[in-house]
């Protein structure tokens, strides 16, 4: 085919005046592209413009793609003259491999930590993959009444007591309070599986993302002196700002966040040994027990489950605490150990280590790929194996 002709089919691909030949003919085309192609610079500008293109990128179609570039990469006879010029050589290969996995919708693969590595493993696996988490939680009203917000359609879900409760086609459950004067608060609880993710919108105001595992419980009215919230798990906030009722999340343990208005996240899952509040804007005080410290954004209060005791983490990446709200894994440097914890969650899934196996990744990983789409990118890296079992994940050097 001549270079005049896909490039004829691209526009048509990136106007979406394709025909359904035109289509098939052009995904045919593209996973023989040469490494060097400049299209692939074509196809990450028309991915920035305008992600609708990956639609039809299907994991086949990624695979072929990454299987010819580190096809491209084995086969490369550059004499070795420095060592430093073949490092910038093999560096370039895998430069473009990460474009292409980008402008596919994968985003920009992961590398290990201390350079680069040889022909990548493929995680074995048996049975039907795993798709990425989603949308999904359980509401159980004041009356105990439960409601899967998952299976249920979008639109008003309760009106009782002044109250409006509506979930959203985007993953959002909505308060709204039509009659504040005789309004009866009760108490709510959303809980979100492993797997799982919803954001609440409370009738104050204020917003909640939840990540997986997670449970809140909260007022549908906020009455009296103080906004109070309990959470298990994983949440970012924004809280509206009311300087005559101060917004509280209490933790177990014994502690509490205590704010004004601002944003902030908590992680406070009860199998970690620590429970983690980092704020990104306004003020917050921590307590645990008769200790307290107010942090400003930036910090991170870690606090003891088992002591009563706070510490102050000064210059924490916020971007990466909140990767998890944005739809990433990680936007810098990870552990693998943290990172498996996150799978864990987020695919439902168990981990297995049958070897000892240290290792950290650097880059950004989307959580919205299948579970072999992701440990395929990790496996890129050489540096660790995995082997899916049902619904368990071994993990070997």
């Amino acid at each position: 085919m001549s270079y005049s002709r896909l490039d004829y089919l691209f526009g048509k691909y990136y106007n979406k005046t394709a025909t359904a030949e035109e289509r098939a003919e052009f995904m045919e085309h593209v996973v023989k592209l040469d490494v060097d192609d400049p299209l692939f610079e074509l196809m990450e500008a028309a991915y920035q413009a305008d992600e609708s293109l990956l639609n039809e990128f299907t994991p086949q179609i990624r695979e072929r793609i990454l299987s010819n570039v580190f096809q491209a990469e084995e086969n490369t006879t550059t004499p070795v003259v420095m060592a430093k010029t073949v490092k910038l050589s093999r560096f370039r290969i895998w430069s473009v491999a990460a474009a292409v996995v980008f402008c596919l919708g994968i985003s920009l693969f992961f590398y290990y930590k201390t350079g680069i590595t040889d022909q990548p493993l493929i995680a074995k696996y048996s049975g039907k993959d795993i798709a990425a988490g989603g949308n999904k939680a359980v509401l159980t009203l004041g009356n105990g009444r439960k409601i899967v917000l998952d299976e249920v359609a979008n639109g008003e879900l309760v009106h009782q007591d002044g109250i409006s409760i509506s979930k959203t086609s985007d993953g959002q459950l909505v308060y709204h309070l039509k009659e504040e004067k005789g309004s009866i608060p009760s108490f709510n609880t959303i809980e979100t599986p492993n797997g799982g993710q919803y954001q609440v919108n409370l009738p104050d105001g204020t917003r909640v993302w939840l990540n997986a595992g997670t449970v809140l419980k909260y007022p549908t009215l906020f009455g009296g002196t103080e906004r109070k919230v309990e959470l298990i798990g994983e949440a970012y906030f924004e809280v509206a700002r009311d300087a005559h009722k101060p917004f509280k999340v209490k933790l177990n343990n014994d502690a509490e966040v205590q704010v004004l208005g601002t944003h902030f996240n908590v992680n406070a899952y009860k199998e970690e040994k620590s429970i983690n509040t980092t704020l990104l804007e306004g003020a917050v005080m921590v307590k645990k027990g008769s200790r307290k410290e107010q942090i400003i954004p930036g910090q991170q209060a870690q606090i003891n489950r088992n002591q009563e005791d706070i510490s102050l983490i000064n210059g924490v990446n916020v971007n990466q605490v909140i990767a998890w709200k944005n739809g990433f894994f990680s936007t810098d440097a990870i552990n693998l150990d943290l990172l498996m914890k996150q799978v864990e969650k987020w695919y439902d899934v168990k981990v297995v280590y049958t070897e000892d196996v240290q290792a950290e990744f650097v880059g950004k990983l989307p959580r919205n790929v299948s579970l072999t789409e992701l440990l395929r990118l990790l496996e890129l890296t050489k540096k660790v194996h995995f082997n899916i079992e049902g619904r368990t994940i071994k993990i070997t050097r």
